[in-house]
């Protein structure tokens, strides 16, 4: 049988009515616009590292997209669309969090290809968990998410990640009110995401298609997800962060 300390129980319920306060109609609203500026300033931040040769790239992307698009439907080779569609998705999440994270570096082609190498295998690990189908579990994905954005504050050491999912797991669970409303959100979005993306793939260039679509839906959830990380590192630092001692 499993006791809680009363002192911590009592800690966690003080938060989640914390938590809650983001729901009052001025604090929304602040949230709101902070998210949907958010959003809207991602894309420029993704189009400052595209160099000529950057361009050219995301052409041959585009155009190597359709070309597998065709050939799964011909060889009847959809197990692999399925795989080519959860590592474009979130590749996306991957690439648009470290878009959207605050962080005082200069977000060029140096920025984003120094975090890929120094955090490529927590890409991969959302691969897989993607392809288990795991994030089907309320919160898991939501758990991910804060755990990722932990882990590019962080110098990226093995005990830097295992501290960074803790941290995830205890930002979750000190604002599950929250989390709850966030994790219906999220689903909501998905839910549409993923009908348009079923009827993409029956047109040609399905992927590309596909990719557009993410390109859009991905970061209004990265958004949110984010802005909520730094709204609950900024109040609860105590949580996550050791306190220098008095």
């Amino acid at each position: 049988m499993i006791v809680l300390d009363k002192g911590v129980v009592v800690n966690l319920i003080q938060s989640w009515k914390e938590s809650l306060r983001l729901f009052e109609r001025q604090n929304l609203k602040s949230f709101l616009m902070v998210t949907g500026k958010a959003f809207v300033d991602v894309y420029g931040a993704i189009n400052k590292p595209l160099t000529s040769w950057g361009n050219w790239i995301s052409l041959a992307v585009i155009v190597a997209l359709v070309i597998m698009t065709n050939s799964i439907k011909m060889l009847h080779l959809f197990w692999v669309e399925a795989i080519i569609l959860n590592s474009m998705l979130h590749f996306f999440f991957f690439i648009f969090c470290l878009a959207m994270r605050p962080s005082t570096d200069i977000k060029d082609i140096t920025y984003f290809r120094s975090y890929i190498g120094r955090f490529w295998i927590l890409l991969i690990v959302a691969i897989f968990l993607g392809i288990s189908r795991v994030y089907v579990i309320p919160f898991i994905f939501i758990w991910y998410m804060f755990s990722l954005l932990f882990a590019f504050d962080s110098r990226g050491t093995v005990n830097d990640l295992l501290r960074s999912f803790q941290n995830g797991f205890m930002m979750v669970l000190y604002n599950l009110p929250v989390c709850v409303v966030l994790w219906a959100v999220l689903a909501s979005i998905n839910f549409v995401l993923y009908y348009f993306v079923a009827f993409a793939l029956g047109y040609f260039g399905g992927l590309t298609m596909a990719a557009i679509l993410y390109i859009f839906f991905v970061p209004i959830e990265v958004a949110l997800i984010t802005n909520l990380y730094i709204k609950f590192v900024h109040s609860q630092s105590s949580l996550y962060f050791p306190q220098p001692k008095q």
